[in-house]
């Protein structure tokens, strides 16, 4: 026991003597929103999305307490380096996801239908009567999925059907479809062509599988990110974060530029060994689930090097935070901390350090 100690008081000192963290990147606008109890609620729910035009950014907030949440979706106008309020509804949901469509129209996706077409003002709302599993970068496609089979649709302001096919429809865009059937992964065209295909393990896509563009893919493992063409060869492999999390990699239209925005749990050396201690004792029982730190990640996909590099800290929560969004020409960043909109600029060359481990 004096042994563990020791080693527990040195690796708590060693902690101190880490260097800080660097400086987040510095916005080049920001914009507070109005939530109903600013500071008063804990943050449950955020996600953001830009429009497919990059004029307006849509961002949800859900707040929460004992008894419930409160909820606001949020539009904000984006032009000339400057952000304004333009509309806000009440009508948004803890969980669902936003997606920017055709002219300027908004598309919240909740766990179950409808799913809720917005016009460009939130004035004016169309229920899909659809989960829509995936929608494209444009928001003009999307797909709805059921156990081995689905369907396609172009979006307007109804689902028209395009085309329908078995497997498990991982990606799409408004040109190419990614499709999982047993182990082999299919890229074809919304019309059927055949671009591509490979035999994949389990562990290269069981996880997290998409377009980057029109003409390669990602797959992730939760240890490592390939990007591969579309006969599986693999072009760039990173290692930008620690695990992974449904949902937490965008990336831009053309697939270049991918975002990475995740989350995990940053205490003192003292405070996660003994953690580590407690874990083990109790086989595995005890392990830590809540989070206080969220860290975004820009990374272009060519070449491995970082673009953008963000985080922030805050007190522990178990509540999903994913508060970021890239444009859809990859020129800029979104972020939502607490009640406010941040928008930043990514150089037009990434020449940060490189995440690659191959190539």
């Amino acid at each position: 026991m004096r042994i563990l100690w020791w080693f527990v008081v040195l690796i708590g000192c060693a902690a101190l003597g880490f260097a800080s963290d660097p400086p987040p990147p510095q916005p080049v606008a920001t914009l507070a929103l109005h939530v109903p109890h600013p500071g008063q609620r804990e943050l449950a729910w955020v996600t953001v999305a830009f429009s497919s035009s990059e004029t307006s950014i849509a961002v949800g907030l859900c707040q929460k307490d004992c008894a419930d949440n409160k909820c606001s979706l949020f539009l904000v106008r984006w032009e000339d380096g400057t952000l304004r309020p333009l509309a806000q509804t009440l009508r948004f949901d803890s969980g669902a996801t936003i997606h920017g469509s055709a002219e300027g129209q908004i598309l919240t996706v909740e766990s179950a239908p409808p799913t809720i077409l917005y016009s460009p003002d939130l004035s004016t709302e169309y229920n899909l009567p659809k989960y829509l599993s995936h929608v494209s970068p444009s928001g003009m496609t999307a797909s709805e999925s059921a156990s081995g089979s689905w369907k396609l649709y172009r979006l307007t302001d109804r689902l028209e059907p395009l085309r329908e096919g078995t497997g498990d429809l991982l990606s799409v865009s408004d040109e190419v479809v990614l499709i999982q059937d047993g182990k082999a992964m299919n890229v074809e065209t919304i019309d059927g062509q055949r671009l591509g295909s490979f035999s994949a393990s389990n562990e290269a896509w069981d996880y997290q599988a998409g377009l980057l563009g029109n003409n390669k893919l990602y797959l992730d493992d939760c240890k490592s990110v390939r990007v591969v063409d579309f006969e599986g060869r693999t072009q760039l492999e990173m290692h930008p974060r620690k695990g992974c999390s449904l949902g937490d990699t965008k990336s831009s239209a053309d697939g270049k530029r991918m975002l990475f925005d995740f989350t995990n749990r940053k205490v003192s050396g003292l405070q996660n060994v003994l953690e580590s201690v407690r874990t083990i004792t109790t086989l595995g029982m005890s392990g830590e689930e809540d989070v206080n730190r969220e860290q975004v990640r820009v990374v272009d996909s060519v070449t491995g090097r970082l673009c953008f590099d963000w985080h922030r800290s805050f007190p522990l929560t178990y509540s999903q935070i994913r508060s970021a969004a890239i444009s859809p020409s990859g020129e800029f960043v979104a972020i939502a901390a607490e009640n406010t909109l941040s928008v930043y600029r990514l150089p037009a060359v990434c020449e940060g350090a490189t995440i690659k481990t191959g190539k």
